[in-house]
């Protein structure tokens, strides 16, 4: 935890889908204490198109200038409309190769820029059980 109370260790990346929130802002809670959020569909689906990618970083940016954050949380999720959905794929293999694809991509632009970063990727499963959405997110190692 950092010494300042204005302080926050990190900044989430996640997509907007409703279906995450509130059950993984709290996982990431419970892992990280405090976090800066930044929230957009297919979370980091505009973090490595070339045309946005920089309104991202600047987000990176702000949040290691104001809140002293080191730790940038890439997350991608189960089923993402923005990229067309678990349909969109051959199998479950399949489609979480495409996100750790994504992710990797994502890593490579943010330590670019960032190089002393701290990394970490997740993937977050989706499954409807007993009538609601639970989110499972497994950290991603390289």
């Amino acid at each position: 935890m950092t010494n300042n109370n204005h302080s926050c260790p990190a900044i989430l990346f996640v997509c907007l889908d409703w279906r995450l929130h509130p059950e993984i802002e709290n996982y990431f809670k419970e892992e990280y204490d405090n976090y800066d959020l930044c929230v957009s569909a297919g979370s980091l689906k505009d973090l490595i198109a070339e045309n946005t990618k920089d309104y991202f970083l600047s987000q990176i940016e702000c949040s290691r200038k104001l809140h002293n954050s080191q730790t940038v949380i890439l997350t991608m999720h189960q089923d993402c409309g923005a990229y067309g959905g678990t349909a969109n794929f051959e199998d479950a293999e399949d489609e979480f190769r495409h996100y750790q694809k994504v992710m990797d991509e994502a890593e490579k632009i943010v330590l670019q820029k960032f190089p002393k970063a701290n990394v970490v990727k997740y993937f977050i499963g989706l499954e409807f059980k007993e009538n609601k959405w639970v989110s499972d997110p497994k950290k991603i190692n390289d």
